[in-house]
């Protein structure tokens, strides 16, 4: 789980803010790069600023929410629930209809039904399907991005190829959608820090004594906590 209050929440919550963005589309190129993560702590950091928002789920290769029933839920507001974090948020589970399923693949309804939802909320925060992950049931990224204000790709490093990075942006390339910015999921990459001291104990041939205080300078470098 991603805390609200993380540094690069924040930039994406200034960036959005300052382009007077009122619905945010988070995709990904493939499954299993952060967006469900980033639209729960984004959605959370909108909350904490006061801000009434709204999490979509438009996942339907993985849904991430499911709906949670709120006896005397004021105003009729639907709550959903985080699987796997457990988080709760006032917010829309993927559409369980077939036929509104079938609608929403389509840009200008969809685009009709974030107006209505901007109608009662501050805030929009949609988590979308892998934009290069086609298929018969998959809600289109491309839709959902053109239909909001800003749209933010998140890419996992270590992981997602430059190729698949290219080919998303290609298809984020209409004139409909704004594209706010690209994320670097580093969570599957070690701190640089440990890098450094797994190759300082790699050195055998140094003396133990050296290789000591190399890490325990490297431990002490306040510059190194900084990037992971």
């Amino acid at each position: 789980m991603i805390p609200a209050t993380h540094a690069e929440i924040e930039q994406i919550y200034l960036a959005a803010e300052l382009a007077d963005c009122r619905s945010l589309c988070i995709t990904s190129c493939q499954s299993g790069e952060g967006v469900t993560s980033i639209a729960s702590a984004l959605t959370e950091r909108y909350l904490l600023a006061g801000h009434d928002a709204l999490l979509v789920d438009l996942n339907m290769f993985k849904p991430a929410f499911k709906e949670v029933e709120m006896l005397n839920a004021p105003d009729g507001r639907q709550w959903v629930e985080n699987r796997e974090t457990h988080q709760l948020f006032t917010g829309l589970s993927i559409p369980r209809e077939r036929s509104l399923q079938l609608s929403y693949k389509d840009p200008n309804t969809l685009s009709r039904a974030v107006q209505q939802w901007l109608n009662q909320y501050e805030r929009i925060i949609i988590d979308t399907s892998p934009i290069l992950n086609l298929n018969k049931n998959n809600i289109p990224a491309q839709s959902v991005a053109s239909a909001c204000d800003k749209t933010v790709l998140v890419v996992m490093s270590g992981t997602t190829t430059t190729q698949q990075v290219q080919k998303a942006i290609e298809l984020l390339g209409s004139e409909q959608i704004s594209l706010l910015g690209t994320i670097l999921n580093a969570r599957d990459q070690p701190p640089l820090r440990l890098e450094l001291i797994r190759e300082i104990n790699r050195l055998s041939f140094i003396p133990k004594q050296w290789r000591e205080r190399w890490i325990r300078s490297v431990l002490g470098n306040d510059m190194l906590s900084n990037y992971t």
